[in-house]
């Protein structure tokens, strides 16, 4: 009976894309001499990522040179001894050709799709590849290689080492047929998370303002997710009666629109545009202002992106910013562009999901324990922290493996 990538080699031409399309031979530019480290990064998110991790290489490793494929049709040269293409077609000979005019000595392949003829030609031509998560690993493992029994788990196997995300993913690995004791869970490779900036004085003068009144923030929300934001607040109010909520619009065009719905619900509240302060009276305070969302996320003890509660909602911001700055982080059902993050954020038990007015309120009542809401910000932080951590445990694979190559030759 043919082996899976047997199949996959017989049945690919016909059935996948992948094998028709991609760089040939003469799209490829002379091999440079000297060390050459693959870095496989299809997706557009992680090219900032690449250029980073060149950057560095090039201080650790002055004599390496880089190759990096991705999706692009059109070969060139980039700065830092580098060179980017696509990959070839996933065919046996497609990929014979690659690794034969390439030759690395180590490759770092980033989740999002699986090769299997390109991948197994490295591993079988002697070539250290690692596969590295980048935040897609649980989709690639969902999607597998359909119609070809077996493939996947061949193709995990191929690899020499695996930085998983999260010890969800390394289970999802594991299951689907990774080699238990090349699995290393790590957090997910990606670049820094800068948090949003603030204005100290600012902050400082709220917080004495504020004193030690509890405060939550529904940040960028939409008009029509505004009810249950503020029938979630008077839930949760009814319990804590000074708790204090802030609302940024995600159109500040609909700020008086807003501030019209608040004045319907008889909440005392005050306009950031207008110049106006939190005084002990007020229970909402509408922050319709630009660029302030780093001091609203020092404030405020749990925030609820925009755009979550409400399908086909407008996105609002990434769930990393609140998160990274101690805001435990609550959010509706819909995803939309963030959805990696949220999920991320899920796995690391780091947030909590709710899908209604009262599961809000519930859930900003619980976090109001200082225990429950530290629990939950430090499992954020160190979501959002891995980055630099994993970016380190990258290039030490990556020398560790040259200097190895080095002393076998």
């Amino acid at each position: 009976m043919p082996s899976s990538l047997a199949l996959y080699h017989l049945f690919g031409p016909i059935l996948s894309e992948t094998t028709r399309q991609g760089s040939t031979p003469a799209d490829w530019p002379k091999r440079p001499p000297g060390p050459l480290v693959w870095l496989h990064a299809p997706r557009r998110e992680d090219r900032e990522i690449v250029g980073d991790m060149v950057a560095r290489l090039s201080d650790i490793e002055p004599d390496a040179w880089f190759l990096v494929t991705g999706r692009e049709a059109r070969s060139s040269a980039m700065e830092e001894q580098s060179f980017t293409t696509s990959l070839p077609p996933d065919t046996r000979a497609g990929a014979a050709q690659f690794i034969a005019h390439w030759k690395p000595d180590v490759a770092v392949w980033m989740t999002d799709s699986l090769r299997p003829a390109v991948i197994a030609e490295a591993a079988d031509s002697g070539v250290p590849i690692f596969l590295v998560d980048t935040g897609s690993a649980l989709r690639v493992l969902a999607r597998g290689l359909w119609g070809y029994p077996g493939l996947l788990r061949t193709t995990l196997r191929r690899f020499s080492g695996i930085l998983s995300g999260d010890e969800a993913t390394r289970k999802a690995l594991i299951a689907h047929g990774a080699d238990r004791f090349m699995v290393e869970t790590t957090g997910v490779l990606e670049r820094a998370i800068e948090p949003p900036p603030c204005n100290e004085a600012e902050r400082d003068t709220l917080a004495r303002l504020l004193a030690a009144r509890p405060v939550w923030l529904a940040a960028e929300v939409g008009l029509d997710e505004l009810p249950v934001v503020l029938e979630a607040h008077g839930l949760a109010a009814r319990r804590t009666h000074r708790l204090l909520l802030i609302v940024t619009p995600g159109n500040l065009d609909q700020a008086g629109r807003f501030a019209e719905l608040m004045a319907s619900r008889n909440l005392t509240f005050r306009r950031r545009s207008s110049g106006a302060e939190p005084d002990p009276e007020t229970q909402v305070y509408l922050a319709d202002t630009e660029g302030e969302a780093g001091l609203w996320y020092r404030l405020a003890i749990a925030t609820l992106p925009g755009g979550t509660l409400r399908e086909g909602a407008k996105a609002g911001p990434s769930p990393f910013g609140p998160a990274s700055l101690g805001s435990v982080v609550v959010h509706g059902p819909h995803l939309g562009a963030h959805r990696e993050a949220y999920e991320r954020l899920q796995r690391a038990e780091a947030s909590v999901r709710v899908e209604s007015g009262p599961e809000l309120a519930g859930a900003i009542d619980s976090l109001l324990a200082p225990d429950r809401a530290a629990e939950k910000a430090h499992a954020a932080w160190q979501v959002c922290s891995a980055g630099a951590e994993v970016m380190e445990r990258v290039l030490s694979i990556i020398g560790d493996t040259l200097k190895k190559r080095r002393a076998s030759t």
